[in-house]
């Protein structure tokens, strides 16, 4: 009795799918660590932002009501919007993709996010913050804040992801100019 030997390639081959699944099994969970820190790195940056703007807006708004009045609230909210805007896309292009960055690009992107975090932080930081006062809340809710803001801030920057247009050749450029395109 002999070893059938197309049997045996059939398990090699096996074996060898097994392998590459467990691969790629491997490098997925090795990217999934990477995106959960891109995530966190994301949204920490948030959250010590909306802390220290949330401070400094506070101040420079009583400055700009007690100069200009309602102009001087005005002024500061588009200022907080567009800082908001600005940082989310930097963030954003250091992390994931780049971003359009217009003027009036910044200042949709910022009011968005402004918006939305308004309403995740309220709900996910403030209402556990304020049913159960603490420091191990406070700490609880930061990490937990940090990566749905992180989340938030790809998923709103990526209504304004820039797109690549391919660049034409100086072969093709040439030819169209010799035929007058």
């Amino acid at each position: 009795m002999g070893i059938d030997e197309s049997a045996f390639e059939e398990v090699l081959k096996s074996f060898k799918k097994a392998e590459v699944k467990k691969d790629n099994r491997e490098i997925k969970e090795e990217k999934i660590w990477k995106i959960l820190i891109k995530y966190f790195v994301h949204g920490i940056v948030f959250s010590l932002l909306f802390t220290v703007l949330g401070v400094a807006w506070v101040f420079g708004s009583l400055i700009l009501v007690m100069i200009g009045s309602f102009l001087g609230l005005i002024i500061g909210l588009v200022l907080l919007i567009l800082i908001i805007g600005f940082s989310n896309a930097v963030v954003t292009s250091w992390l994931w993709f780049q971003v359009k960055s217009g003027l009036w690009d910044i200042m949709f992107h910022g009011l968005v996010l402004f918006t939305v975090l308004l309403i995740v932080n309220g709900i996910f930081v403030i209402a556990p913050s304020l049913a159960f006062p603490g420091i191990a809340t406070t700490v609880v809710t930061f990490i937990i804040a940090s990566y749905i803001d992180g989340f938030v801030g790809k998923k709103v920057a990526g209504w304004w992801e820039q797109e690549y247009e391919e660049g034409i050749s100086n072969a093709i450029e040439a030819e169209w100019t010799d035929k007058k395109l």
